[in-house]
């Protein structure tokens, strides 16, 4: 299966699960199953009830805190738009422009800031963003200070 193709088809369950966890569903409980056209409209109903049936599960994750829904529901997605892309190639440029629509109505995702500051002798800071970890240890030996722009610690 191509490169393309794989893309797109994850940034398709992505999208499309980011739409319906937020409340977007509109544009895409209505341009999603049309993608099916192509295989028949039973085939293009069954997408539509697949569609409520995940933003059902996505809502009931939501009030409970479950996260692993949203994977669940993603690759699910993922796997649809796959199997579509690789029987109906047709199908690519539409499913392109519905992500565009999608990625042009969604909220602005929040802008995270963190600042954290290790002060003193042997010390370390850590931060979590979004899962991952990052460790800042203070410079130390030879050169130390001009790393951090300063004087020694133990010097004004």
């Amino acid at each position: 299966m191509s490169d393309l193709i794989e893309t797109l088809a994850s940034e398709g369950g992505k999208e499309l699960v980011k739409a319906l966890a937020a409340g977007f569903g509109g544009l895409v409980k209505k341009a999603i199953p049309a993608l099916w056209r192509r295989s028949g409209s039973e085939t293009e109903k069954r997408m539509a009830a697949e569609l409520d049936r995940s933003a059902a599960e996505l809502a009931a994750a939501s009030e409970r805190g479950d996260d692993r829904a949203l994977l669940r529901v993603e690759a699910m997605w993922e796997t649809r738009l796959r199997d579509l892309l690789a029987a109906s190639p047709a199908a690519r440029r539409e499913l392109e422009a519905i992500l565009d629509d999608l990625r042009r109505q969604a909220p602005p995702e929040p802008k995270i800031v963190q600042h954290i500051v290790a002060d003193g002798s042997h010390s370390t800071a850590q931060g979590v963003i979004g899962g991952a970890i990052n460790n800042y240890a203070a410079p130390s030996g030879e050169g130390a200070a001009e790393e951090r722009g300063g004087a020694p610690l133990d010097q004004p």
